[in-house]
């Protein structure tokens, strides 16, 4: 899949209506990618992810506009979305159940871009990126149309009138007016990391999640990371933060990591050493990385990195400058 990555042939049909609105017939490229634009809102068809890059490189070029992702965001329905993740999106109950469904059924839209959250001092990244090439012509209308596409989401949680302080994109680009517009501090950061909607949220007021079809589904491995992934940044995180939100006891999570050959404590701590790794790597000071990631001396923070890494800050350091 990660060779050849596909997303539902229903995101195209948002750029075809805006060629047709703007009176440019879509007839002749659909023609020549031989693909009949009735079957493109098919709930099940899906199309390699460089073809609808074709349709949407073409529109941006028949129609002028390098904004094109914005504008075709605008023209999203429900058809846009496969008819499950629309259902769990739709019957959401507040925004910690919708934020639950659109990482949980993301994959339903296809392999064409990754979606995961971060949250730390009272804000939550919603991050994307997509498996386009940033070289591809198309990347940045992708980024674009998938950052609005989110905040269509956001806006049936928070009101039509909800719109992000700012926005941040991977890709370079000069500030395009109507982008920069639609955020509260008209600022757009170009060359980030990688693309994301940030919401203010204060972690406080989650809620537990309330979709439950049943025990098992509900503590699914890869929904308990996905929360330690976001949260575990925050001061006072820990495992009852994650009981609280699944409606579950301690022990249960607990057992959960053991029947993953596991543990919280240890899937916790991995988190804080993939992180120190990347802090040691900017020129963070070994007592600066242990205070940012809550560790109560320098001390602990180098055993915790040797019996995860095999290797103390220090040694890791040094291997970091022989492999350079």
């Amino acid at each position: 899949m990660s060779s050849l990555p596909v997303c539902r042939a229903a995101l195209s049909a948002p750029f075809l209506q805006f060629l047709d609105d703007n009176g440019r017939d879509p007839s002749p490229l659909l023609k020549r990618l031989r693909i009949d634009k009735r079957k493109l809102t098919t709930p099940t068809l899906y199309l390699p992810s460089h073809v609808v890059s074709l349709i949407v490189d073409s529109a941006s070029k028949t129609t002028g506009h390098d904004d094109i992702g914005f504008y075709a965001a605008q023209y999203v329905n429900n058809q846009a979305l496969h008819p499950e993740f629309q259902h769990h999106l739709a019957s959401s109950e507040g925004l910690t159940d919708f934020l639950d469904a659109l990482i949980s059924f993301q994959h339903l839209q296809g392999s064409h871009f990754k979606l995961w959250f971060e949250y730390l001092n009272g804000e939550l990244k919603i991050c994307h990126q997509s498996s386009l090439k940033a070289t591809n012509k198309s990347y940045e209308h992708a980024n674009e149309f998938t950052t609005f596409l989110i905040i269509k989401l956001l806006k049936d949680q928070l009101g039509a009138s909800w719109q992000p302080n700012y926005l941040a994109f991977d890709h370079q680009s000069s500030p395009k007016a109507k982008i920069v517009g639609q955020t509260t501090e008209k600022k757009v950061f170009y060359g980030a990391d990688y693309s994301y909607v940030p919401v203010s949220l204060n972690v406080d007021d989650l809620q537990p999640f309330r979709r439950q079809p049943n025990q098992r589904h509900c503590c699914s491995m890869a929904r308990v990371k996905g929360v330690v992934d976001t949260f575990w940044q925050e001061e006072h995180f820990g495992i009852d933060f994650v009981a609280h939100l699944f409606g579950v006891s301690e022990r249960t999570l607990q057992r959960l990591f053991i029947q993953h050959n596991s543990s919280f404590r240890d899937y916790l701590n991995q988190k804080k050493i993939e992180k120190s790794m990347v802090l040691l790597q900017q020129g963070h000071s070994v007592q600066a990385v242990a205070e940012k990631l809550n560790y109560s001396d320098p001390s602990n923070f180098s055993r915790a990195m040797k019996k995860h890494l095999k290797q103390t800050p220090t040694q890791y350091l040094k291997s970091l400058s022989l492999s350079s």
